[in-house]
């Protein structure tokens, strides 16, 4: 292409760019989440009905229990994260990440000594079914 035909075509840009027909992208909804209390359990279900996150904790005096587990669309579990404090400071503050099946990729925060749980034994089941 020769400098002469570039100039004509730079020229006939503006023109050609105002007639094209624009239409605005759609932007994509968040799903609309709902969470209910079910037993002791606390639900966020997404617009599927899905369990997306699933929370517990216990409250006694001088101990704090926290979990918090999170689930992909097909309901598999993506990650956990549990906090456990007593009388003797912070015991437990980490979290897990899993792959779609179940394997942990990796655990983060801290871990007092002698607290080797794995946080898998922390999950609680969903009740069958439940809704909010």
């Amino acid at each position: 292409m020769n400098h002469l035909s570039l100039l004509f075509l730079a020229a006939l840009l503006p023109h050609a760019a105002a007639t094209v027909v624009r239409t605005p992208i759609s932007t994509a909804r968040p799903a609309a989440f709902r969470s209910c209390t079910v037993g002791e359990l606390r639900l966020t279900t997404d617009a599927a009905g899905k369990v997306r996150f699933l929370e517990y904790g216990q409250n006694i005096p001088d101990n704090s229990l926290r979990v918090r587990q999170s689930y992909d669309r097909a309901g598999r579990l993506t990650g956990i994260s549990v906090t456990w404090s007593g009388f003797a400071g912070q015991m437990l503050d980490a979290r897990a990440a899993y792959d779609a099946r179940g394997q942990l990729i990796r655990e983060t925060g801290y871990r007092r000594s002698g607290f080797t749980t794995p946080l898998k034994s922390y999950i609680r089941a969903a009740p069958p079914g439940a809704r909010c």
